[in-house]
């Protein structure tokens, strides 16, 4: 594959985040990225960061993968907390990346996908060494993304339901000092066929996280990107989404679009699932991502 790969680690909160670095041929320094994956994933995104790494390499670009605490090999399996740890991981990734000597400390830039891509939206309003920032099909609201996946599965009386199970856990932890672990599937309300397509990628997938504890649901519940893309401005940012994504729902772009400054740019897929990896787009998605990296960066 076009470029360089080696296995790195840096420290999140005195916790070690495994990453893979990949940088191009030809002579340093290089602008670089920090690819943010999915809730539940690891750091190549199915094969899809690996691919988009290799075609970032091909245009001069390198990029970090890793693996968000409580994913893969980083952190206490099951503490995925999106809304502080997360956020943090991207900016301690930021930092790793501006200490490197191939690396051009005042050209980087964040991609994220789904929750990677509210991660990306955040850590680039509170960091402006972030030049610009790619979101794939990100989640605007944490809370709006679960109540969607509940209410479309289990109605509103399911929904009703698991938050009452989430402040039973959170009144647990205060009186014990323990915390419950639930599986994935179930924090994420999958229904028959989603829940079969989730453990077969599993078992592919072995690195997929399969259980998170509740503080996890917590820390969904307060991840509101949209609350903060306004303060990315003037810096670009692309939203690219497909129409047809039932997991997370294109109005979740259409929010931060409008929400984000006056170099915004929506792409909008008309046939592809959430996991952009899996469908007909794969490519076309990488390429965008890539034409707006090499126009910013």
């Amino acid at each position: 594959m076009p470029g360089r790969e080696s296995e790195v680690k840096f420290f999140s909160e005195y916790q070690e985040v495994h990453g893979t670095m990949c940088v191009p041929d030809g002579s340093p320094p290089y602008p670089a990225v920090a690819l943010l994956h999915g809730y539940g994933a690891f750091r190549d995104e199915l094969t899809g960061y690996v691919e988009l790494a290799a075609l970032l390499a091909e245009h001069g670009i390198a990029s970090l993968r890793f693996d968000f605490r409580g994913c893969g090999e980083s952190g206490e399996a099951g503490r995925l907390h999106p809304h502080d740890d997360w956020v943090e991981d991207t900016l301690c990734a930021l930092s790793f990346l501006e200490a490197r000597s191939d690396i051009a400390g005042s050209r980087l830039g964040v991609v994220g996908m789904s929750v990677g891509g509210g991660i990306a939206v955040q850590a680039a309003a509170l960091d402006d060494r972030v030049c610009c920032a790619v979101a794939l099909a990100p989640v605007a609201d944490g809370g709006w993304w679960l109540k969607h996946l509940w209410t479309t599965s289990q109605g509103e009386t399911g929904w009703h339901d698991f938050l009452g199970q989430v402040r039973h856990a959170r009144r647990e932890r205060v009186a014990t000092g323990m915390s419950t672990k639930v599986p994935i599937e179930s924090i994420l309300a999958y229904g028959p066929d989603d829940l079969a397509a989730h453990r077969a990628m599993h078992e592919k997938y072995p690195q997929f996280a399969t259980h998170a504890y509740y503080t996890s649901v917590e820390s969904l519940l307060q991840f509101q990107p949209r609350q903060f893309v306004h303060k990315i401005r003037p810096r670009p940012i692309r939203f690219i989404h497909s129409l047809t994504d039932t997991s997370v729902p294109i109005e979740h772009s259409y929010e931060l679009f409008g929400r984000a400054g006056h170099i915004r740019d929506l792409q909008v897929i008309h046939d592809s699932p959430h996991c952009f990896w899996i469908g007909p787009e794969s490519r076309h998605v990488q390429e965008l991502t890539v034409d707006w990296l090499s126009r910013y960066l």
